[in-house]
């Protein structure tokens, strides 16, 4: 049995478990055993707002490495997890980064789980030689930035803004759209494929203008796309519907959080959003990992976990091979066998281009509904 660590801010939580085991890279061995161990990293928000995200994907990433454990490790190395919160706030993303970073038996991360976060831990990471694999930062400045040792799951917010215009624009026949701007990457998407595929935008605007409701009930818009999170969509919604404004909403991969149907309540049922975490009506072949995911979390995994147990299995694959190539784990050794890689996962085949985007990934249009915030609508390549 390994003795398990989660750095929730200044908190230590311990707990006995199966999944992880014990300490460092190189000649450490596990108590009792005979193989060394190598560490991956886990930065997701364990406390506050977001602590259930957190939480979701923590119970994959564990599942990801119990399995790879329990069949022999990677190379011969045994696997720990060391799982650091950052609250999901950026100054908390690049401290817990140095922290990472700094501990010489870390050879990758899984994290972190938005764009904010994300790009704000980007240079810690890159200063370390340390690599990245997010499955839900989506800004397209995560991977344009020129960070070789980032690489993404998800798809970028310029594929989700085409994905969703095309969606509005083809499939819902809406010709008239509204735009409330938020992240500047996704918006842009959007409006220049609707504008493309012959729709007119009626209003678009800045989230934060005082009388954006105001306009939009002038407009009378066929739908409106905002680009920001959960909760500000559910404020939004909300104002919208007291202003007489039914048009539908539909929002990008943020939106795919139960806080949206928490804050707006029956204003949030039917509102729609786009995002690269499938739901599990989504994906075949997934028995076991279903299986294996109730019994550490008791409950169903979400769209996240499905994703974080990809990003986590990718990682282990390439941290594997950098260890057959080098003999032992080496972190650069890990970057470039992550960008080399191909892999099949729950969510399909997976390699990257060489900005460190997943190739052709799958694009999923939601529905949310009372008692399913992830009910699937349909799906673009």
């Amino acid at each position: 049995m390994a003795r398990e660590q989660l750095f929730l801010g200044k908190k230590v939580l311990t707990g006995w478990l199966c999944v992880l085991l014990l300490l460092t890279v190189g000649g450490c061995t596990v108590p009792g055993g005979t193989k060394p161990i190598v560490k991956v990293g886990l930065v997701a928000p364990f406390e506050g707002l977001y602590q259930p995200l957190g939480y979701e994907v923590l119970y994959a990433v564990k599942l990801a490495i119990q399995e790879r454990n329990a069949s022999g490790g990677v190379a011969g190395y045994m696997v720990e997890l060391v799982a650091l919160n950052d609250d999901n706030e950026p100054a908390g993303a690049a401290q817990r980064a140095r922290e990472m970073a700094v501990d010489p038996d870390v050879v990758g991360v899984i994290g972190h789980f938005s764009s904010p976060t994300a790009l704000a831990a980007l240079e810690e990471y890159q200063r370390a030689g340390l690599a990245l694999v997010t499955s839900a930062a989506a800004a397209n400045a995560v991977t344009d930035g020129g960070y070789p040792s980032v690489y993404r799951l998800c798809a970028r917010n310029d594929c989700l803004g085409w994905a969703a215009a095309r969606y509005a624009v083809t499939e819902l026949g809406a010709k008239r759209l509204a735009i409330l701007r938020d992240q500047e990457d996704l918006a842009e998407a959007f409006a220049l494929t609707a504008a493309n595929l012959g729709a007119a935008i009626v209003l678009d605007v800045g989230a934060d203008q005082v009388d954006w409701s105001v306009q939009i009930a002038a407009q009378d818009p066929n739908l409106i796309f905002f680009t920001g999170g959960a909760m500000e969509g559910a404020d939004l919604i909300v104002q919208a519907r007291q202003r007489g404004v039914d048009a539908p909403f539909m929002g990008g991969d943020d939106w795919g959080n139960p806080k949206l149907m928490q804050v707006g309540g029956a204003t949030a049922e039917g509102t729609l959003y786009v995002t690269s975490a499938p739901a599990l009506e989504e994906i075949g072949g997934a028995d076991e990992f279903v299986t294996g995911y109730e019994a550490l979390a008791g409950q169903p995994p979400g769209p996240q976990a499905i994703l974080a147990y990809d990003a986590t299995s990718v990682l282990l694959e390439a941290i594997a091979r950098a260890i057959v190539a080098e003999g032992k784990p080496n972190r650069v050794a890990v970057t470039t066998q992550l960008a080399e890689i191909h892999f099949e996962g729950l969510t399909g085949p997976i390699a990257f281009d060489a900005r460190g985007d997943r190739l052709e990934p799958v694009i999923y249009i939601h529905r949310v509904e009372a008692g399913n915030p992830y009910r699937p609508v349909t799906w673009i390549r």
